[in-house]
Order: C-alpha cells, then structure tokens, then sequence
C-alpha cells in the first residue's frame, strides 16, 4: 500500500510537469500551423459535415483516426485549430501515463516514474505533443497494446513452489474467469494493434514486435510459450479483422498512397543492385539519438539529436543492461528469470522497430517518422538509473565502497545524494526543454515561416475589422495550404477571402470596399504594381523584427474609382467565354517586337464566373503548325476559390528562345483542366465559337 501511494505521488507531480509543459501557451506556440496541420483541421470540419472515409488522400494520403478523434472534440470546442492541439496533447499524456502502468507491472514503480519523468521533461516528446499531426495517436494505441499484451502473459507467471508456469492467482487457475481475463486481455491488446494501422504508416512494422517477442519465449521459457502463444494468434487475428477494411481499401486504390511511394525509393534502388542510398539514409537515421538529429526546422532546432549527452551516455548504459538482461536467460535457461528478459527483449525490438523507418528514410522530418518508439526511448536510461540506484542505496559494499566511505564522513545517506543526483539531472533537463522549445525554437524566424505566422497574423487582423471582401497575397495559394490555415483562425464569419500569388498575379474582389492584404514573400512586380496606385495609402500589420516575411501590407481600394482609372490596353471585344468559368475581358502587352532571349511581359484580364478545381492556365508563342515555341503556363488564382464577379489580372512572362529566327508568331491563351493525377491527360476548355485557345495578336521576333 505504501509502495502505490509513493508511486501515485510521484506520477501526480509528473503529470503536472507533463501538464504545464504542453499546455502554456497553446494557442501562441508554435507561432502558427504547417498546411498539414491546418488539413487535418479542414478535414475534421468535413467529417462533423458529414465525410466519412476510410482513408484520406489530403496530404499524399492519410490514416483517419487522428481526424474522427479532432472532429470529436471540435463538437465541443468548435471549429478551430485548438480542436486539434488538444487532440495531441491528450494523447500525449495518455501515452505517457500508459507507458507508466506497463513499465511498473513489468519492471517496478521507480523504473515507471523515471521513465515517465523522461518522457515528461524531453525535448522531442513535449514538440510532438504540441502539433496537430496524425502520428501523434501511434505511440498512444501501440503502448495500450504493448500493455494488454503484457497483461496476458503476466497473467501466466512462474510458481517456485511448483516450478511451474501458471495463472497468476494459483488458488483460482482452474477457474474459468481466469482464463477468460487473460484471453479478453489478447482481444483488447489485438483492437489496438489493429487500430494502429489507422494511425501512421510505422505501425506497419510496429506489429512485428509481438511475433518476435513470443519467438523470444519460445526460446527462453517454452513451457510459458506452450501456455501463451494461441493468446498472441489470438491478439494477432483480431488485429488483422481490425486493419482488414483499410488495407482492402489501399489495396483497391493503390495510386491513395503517395507517401508510400516517395518514401521508398532506397529500397526500390536496393531491388536494382543499389545499396548506396539505403547506406546512406541507415547512416544518417541511427545518429538522430546522440549526434545528428532532423535537420528540419519545422519539427526541431535542426540537427538537435533526440538525446542530450548526458541522457546519451545513460541510454548506452541501459542498453547494454537490457542486452545483457535479454541474453541472460536464453544462456542459463532460468524460467524464473524469463519474464524479466521478455520484457527488455521487447523493449530493444520495440526500439529497433520503432528506428526502422528512419534507417531508410534518413534522419530528414525523422522526428515524426520515429514517433513509434518514442515512448520506449526514455525507459532505457530509467533502467540505468534505477540499477545503480538499488546498488546505491543498499547495505552492501562492494564496487560503491569509496561512494560509502566519503558519504559516510560527511555524514549523508548515499540513497539522499543519489536522489539529489536525480533530480539535478530532470530538473536541469526541464531547463534546456523549455529555453529550447519556448525561447530558441519558437522564435527562430525559419519556425515562423514554416507556420505562417504571417498568415496567422492576418487573420488576427482581419477577425478584428469591420470588412467583407479581402484578396490576400501568398505564396501558397492553393485549397490545402493558407486556405487551409485560414478556416481554422479566421473567426471572423463576415470575411470572404479570395487567395492569390501576388508574384504573379493580381485579384480584385467585386465589391464596392475591398482590401487588398500583400506578404513580404508574394509582392506584386513592378509591372502589377501600378495597378494599385490609385489606393488610399497602404497600413502594415505588425509582425517581429526578426519575421522573414515582411512586411505585410494592407491596401484598402474602391472599386469604382479603381476601374475609372484602369482599363486594358487592348479590350477584346466581345469579351470570349470558355465554357462557363471565366471571361477573357482584354490584355497589355509591353511590347509587340522582341528579340531572341528576352522576356515578354503580357497581363492578361479575366472576369472569373464559376469555380473550377484544378484549372490551369497556358499561354502559348507558337509556329505555322500550331505547335508551342515557347509558353508560359501559370495561374496566380487557384480555380477552386474563385468568387463570381471578381477580376483576376494574370501576369504571363514567356521567355523567348535565343534560336527562334525572326518572323511574325501568333500569340494564343487557353485554360485547360487534368484528366489523371499526374496531368499526363489534359481536356481544354471551349470558346463559344468551338475553338480551344483564342488568339490575341501576333508578336513580331527582331533579327
């Protein structure tokens, strides 16, 4: 009883720490959100609107639990990105506790509150928590599996009374309820195994770990394996009944998984005779724990290494403990020693696994596709620490001699330096997480652009303006990307933003009042900067010193006077239609007569009518035969936001061929949409006379 009140005091104190870490402040770090967490929100709104998929192909494909679990909570917490933050730190401190339980009933309650002090205070779990990404429900699920796992073959333990395998309650084995818990325990740890499947693309060599561990009994306590292993097929049956839906879908639309395919190219090139890049990547992946860490500013101070040199050098120590404690049974054959070496076999498998996905994709963006041995990594060090603890804080003398005698002339228990020792290393460890995490990585410009903080600044803004109709410059454009970031900070309901690439383009909403918001990263050129000349003076939105996507510059412009002061150089007249999308209401162009390997500049004026998702613009310089010389194809406004009414000015920069001999061109433009994913099949769109493209003018190449 003693025991579980100091091991529920201590799993209180650290839960509180784990608590305090990954709930400060939510909604300000990090800075803003990536696309991808901005697509699981969008994708959460879809299912509360009724989607219901298996899988989603959003973000080159993407396992679904994460999102029914954010769509859950957004019933409660409304549509916002908050939804999805609580979602990873829920999970976070689920795993952690969970971790906690399955440690203490294979090792002990002090391993368990080392190893979840670990997990509490480190850098890569507190980032993980903190980010509305998908992966983060791995760990959770697999530690709920590794415990039920456990829990079944607890329930078989070794009797030195009889020198037997039996239940764990010997009065009752004969008792059917026993039996029924231990086979109910193989169910559960089976449900959650297969919905690990519906998480991250790890758990499919996650599941490896199971198989391997009773090949483990087999070898060191067969008479243990004889009791367990119909509990493990059992596990491993429901599992797969659970997965089964998912993979009939993959396996029935097998172009969904395009992570899949970008993933494994070094083991493609391994089935070609070439190792190198496989090599390479193994390199690169096993220095992530001690050297050199993800070099990806988005999910790490780059190259940080997941372990500091001093947890390093006590992974290495539990390591080689847990090594010796796997192979100690198998040497001597002790079955009173087997449950023991099961479960550090299972932990260094659970470690291996978990790396392997790393090992050949290399150590870019590692610190999310490792997430499934994140639990595991901080019980090694745990295992360390409370080794040498025991010898510490014992009577007996041997190799601590020297530690008793100073101790003892000092007069202080060597178990009370030991523990001071502890808590100098977690206390100091929570000092470097949160100067790493809050102060370096928060506010490092690279993280700020990763989460569009300037965009998320713009919504700030605009939820506190009285304003309708807002065209906003950016270098993503495009459904899944700041539109994106916008439906999960935009509060304000009043707002109807229109999305553009101000590189390339400009938007002019129809209405009478609109604002026009440019980033520092999308300005208009020069040639399309003059369009807004006629505006009241331009205001900045603040942003730090330090943002690299600066300024952010607010134009308020009136449409009427706008259009008094702006009309194409060249109207076509009547304006051409191409199906019913958009309008061809005129063009400029800077100059007619160009000379092999310069530029023409043309901006070309289209009224866009109906949203299109997809569409694609071309312009095309082309020969007698009709057959492209030279083109531009380009699109400032992706088709599927587009607003009825509103006035794109398309800016095309063709580039002329230093061997194009002088004559006369005809000059065409045309939209046309893809008919497959990698756009090998196109379809153009039509003009009222039958016609695929229309001509502007003919433009005149200078000898």
């Amino acid at each position: 009883m003693q025991e579980q009140r100091r091991f529920l005091g201590w799993m209180i104190a650290v839960l509180l720490t784990a608590v305090t870490l990954r709930l400060f402040a939510i909604t300000q770090i990090p800075p803003g959100l990536t696309h991808d967490e901005a697509d699981h929100g969008i994708t959460a709104l879809a299912i509360l609107g009724g989607t219901r998929a298996i899988y989603f192909t959003i973000g080159h494909g993407r396992e679904p639990l994460y999102d029914y679990i954010t769509a859950l909570l957004m019933t409660g917490l409304g549509p916002t990105f908050l939804a999805g933050r609580l979602t990873a730190v829920y999970a976070s401190l689920l795993t952690m506790a969970a971790m906690a339980a399955w440690v203490r009933r294979a090792f002990d309650w002090q391993t368990a509150v080392l190893t979840a002090a670990g997990f509490a205070i480190s850098f890569w779990p507190l980032m993980a928590a903190r980010q509305s990404l998908r992966s983060i429900m791995l760990p959770l699920l697999f530690v709920l599996t590794v415990f039920f796992f456990w829990r079944g073959l607890w329930g078989i333990r070794w009797q030195v009374a009889s020198g037997k395998w039996q239940v764990a309650e010997p009065d009752h084995a004969s008792h059917p309820t026993a039996h029924r818990s231990l086979l109910t325990a193989y169910c559960f740890a089976g449900l959650f195994l297969g919905l690990t499947f519906y998480t991250y693309i790890p758990a499919r060599i996650l599941w490896l770990l199971f198989p391997l561990t009773l090949a483990y009994v087999a070898l060191a306590a067969r008479p243990l394996f004889v009791s367990t292993w119909r509990g493990g097929l059992l596990m491993l049956v429901v599992a797969g009944l659970v997965a089964l839906p998912l993979f009939l879908y993959l396996a029935a639309n097998p172009e969904a998984e395009v992570r899949i395919r970008e993933l494994s190219g070094p083991l493609t090139a391994v089935t070609q005779g070439d190792f190198s890049p496989l090599w390479q990547n193994a390199r690169e992946g096993a220095g992530i724990l001690f050297w050199r860490g993800d070099g990806f500013w988005r999910y790490n101070i780059p190259e940080r290494p997941l372990l500091g040199p001093v947890w390093a050098l006590l992974f290495g120590g539990g390591l080689a403990l847990a090594g010796w404690w796997a192979l100690r049974p198998l040497m001597k054959r002790q079955s009173d020693k087997a449950l023991r070496g099961t479960a550090v076999f299972l932990v260094l498998c659970w470690l291996l696994l978990g790396l392997a996905p790393v090992l050949v994709t290399g150590a870019l963006l590692s610190t999310t596709q490792a997430m499934g041995m994140q639990p595991v990594l901080y019980l090694f060090p745990a295992l360390l620490l409370r080794k040498v603890g025991k010898k510490w804080g014992a009577d007996e003398r041997g190799w601590t001699q020297i530690f008793f005698d100073l101790s003892a002339k000092i007069r202080v228990h060597p178990r009370f330096i030991f523990r001071l020792m502890i808590i100098g290393l977690f206390v100091g460890t929570a000092v470097i997480t949160v100067r790493d995490y809050f102060v370096t990585w928060a506010n490092a410009p690279e993280v700020r652009v990763q989460y569009e903080a300037a965009m998320t600044a713009v919504m700030r803004y605009l939820n506190e303006q009285a304003v309708t109709d807002v065209a906003i410059s950016t270098i993503t454009p495009g459904l899944y990307h700041t539109p994106a970031l916008a439906q999960m900070t935009l509060t304000n309901d009043d707002v109807k933003p229109r999305w553009f690439d101000g590189r390339t383009g400009l938007l002019i909403p129809n209405a009478p009042t609109t604002l026009i918001i440019l980033s520092g990263f999308a300005p208009l050129p020069e040639v399309l900067r003059g369009y807004l000349d006629t505006t009241a003076l331009p205001t900045t939105i603040f942003q730090p010193a330090t943002d690299l996507d600066r300024p952010l510059t607010v134009y308020q412009l009136h449409l009427e006077d706008w259009q008094a002061a702006h009309r194409p150089a060249t109207a076509v007249n009547p304006p051409v239609s191409f199906g019913e999308a958009m309008v061809l209401v005129g063009y400029d162009v800077a100059d007619t007569a160009v000379a092999p390997g310069s530029t023409l500049q043309l901006i070309t004026w289209w009224q866009l009518n109906t949203p299109v998702a997809g569409i694609r613009l071309f312009t095309h310089l082309v020969g007698e035969d009709g057959v492209p010389l030279t083109q531009a194809d380009l699109l400032a406004a992706p088709g599927e936001s587009w607003i009825s009414g509103d006035l794109l000015l398309q800016l095309h920069e063709i580039a002329i061929p230093l061997d194009l001999p002088p004559g006369q061109y005809p000059l065409i433009v045309g939209w046309y949409t893809c008919l497959d994913a990698a756009c090998n099949q196109t379809q153009r769109l039509l003009t009222p006379s039958n016609q695929d493209h229309f001509l502007l003018q003919e433009i005149t190449i200078t000898p």
